[in-house]
């Protein structure tokens, strides 16, 4: 036992501290001992013992005075008291100060000594691992908190920089207007979309949305406009005609992740558009609610269901072409809008997407018929984007 906390005996008598050291030590127990309370207390704050015996009786600083200060010092530490005859009233005052047990004196048998400091001890050794617990949570506490902290700074900056890498809104290239809101549904998002001019004769455009969401998600949308700007330089620099393509490029993104060994799959819509013409070339990798078309009265829904990106097997992706009317607007979301509002079927809830398109010359009045804010709350990421040919001069 000599690995435990010692026990500290404060008693004025000679004879009783002799007699119950040695049944202490007999017993395997470390002991400490002090004549006076002054004494005692001084012990107890150099070596913390894991229990005490005092004597209620003591010249000079009395028992139950010593008693209240260990207690308020050492709210830890049990303290049996020695009782005698004739102070059972004091024992009863001690009990309701805070003592743990006491012990009579003289002691009718070892026994009933070794039993009582048994039990203190005990309690002495559950308080000290219940403070070290205590002592250890709360330092993993800080730490966590300090950690959380600088995640939410770095996580902050990664949303400052993701949205920073979104296209500008209302951008014109040639007779075409695109739009696009974002709103994730925790601090980063999955989702993401781009637009751009690939040359004199042809915009690029897409929208994607990586399994998952937060800062893994949000890191491989990053990777995204990475692979996608390769792309683009391909065709500048070498006239690589591969992003003018969207079934080849579809194919060659899907090697890339794959290479990558990146953890997630991608659903993405990626369209060619002839600027003269209007006419849209599009490839489709999993991508759902499929996009709407619409001109004047009509409204369409390209179909094209595909594999996604980066999910093993050798199924294909969607392709299809249609036409940009001028005055035809097209739009895409991503899935997060199908969660939107009251429970519906996707069905019902494409339908409104197809309606609502055929009544809006903006996208700030197709978000307002889904009563979709900064401030809405989601249980996914929507995307939207939208485009618009110009009429006719």
């Amino acid at each position: 036992m000599n690995d435990i906390a010692p026990v500290l005996l404060v008693d004025d008598d000679d004879a009783v501290r002799r007699v119950f050291r040695r049944v202490l030590e007999r017993a395997g127990w470390r002991v400490l001992d002090a004549s006076q309370g002054e004494v005692g207390l001084s012990l107890c704050d150099e070596y913390d013992p894991g229990l005490v015996l005092l004597d209620l009786r003591m010249p000079g600083m009395d028992g139950l005075d010593v008693l209240t200060e260990l207690v308020e010092k050492h709210p830890e530490t049990p303290v049996i008291v020695i009782s005698g005859h004739g102070t059972m009233n004091d024992a009863i005052e001690a009990m309701r100060r805070g003592a743990w047990d006491f012990v009579p004196k003289p002691l009718p048998s070892n026994e009933i000594l070794d039993h009582a400091v048994r039990r203190g001890m005990e309690r002495s050794r559950l308080l000290r691992q219940n403070r070290a617990y205590s002592a250890s949570l709360e330092a993993t506490n800080q730490r966590l908190s300090a950690a959380l902290a600088e995640l939410h700074r770095d996580e902050q900056a990664a949303r400052q920089l993701q949205f920073q890498l979104l296209p500008s809104d209302e951008l014109c290239v040639g007779s075409l207007t695109f739009q696009r809101r974002l709103f994730p549904s925790q601090l980063l998002s999955g989702d993401f979309l781009d637009y751009f001019p690939l040359n004199e004769h042809y915009a690029g455009f897409y929208l994607a949305d990586v399994a998952g969401h937060g800062a893994a998600s949000a890191l491989v949308t990053a990777i995204l406009t990475t692979l996608v700007g390769k792309y683009r330089q391909a065709l500048v620099l070498r006239g690589e005609e591969t992003i003018l393509h969207p079934q080849l490029f579809l194919r060659a993104l899907d090697a890339d992740l794959k290479a990558l060994s990146i953890p997630k799959h991608v659903t993405l819509f990626y369209g060619v558009i002839e600027l003269g013409s209007g006419h849209l070339v599009y490839g489709n990798a999993g991508a759902f609610p499929f996009p709407h078309l619409v001109h004047g009265a009509d409204t369409v829904e390209l179909e094209c269901p595909g594999r996604p990106l980066n999910l093993p097997g050798s199924a294909g992706f969607g392709a299809g072409e249609a036409d940009l009317k001028p005055g035809g607007r097209l739009l895409l979301a991503s899935d997060g809008v199908l969660e939107l509002g009251r429970k519906r079927s996707h069905r019902e809830r494409r339908l409104e997407l197809g309606q609502l398109l055929s009544g809006a010359e903006s996208l700030a009045q197709v978000s307002a018929g889904l009563a979709l804010s900064e401030e809405t709350p989601l249980t996914d990421d929507v995307a939207l984007l939208f485009l618009k040919r110009e009429e006719k001069s």
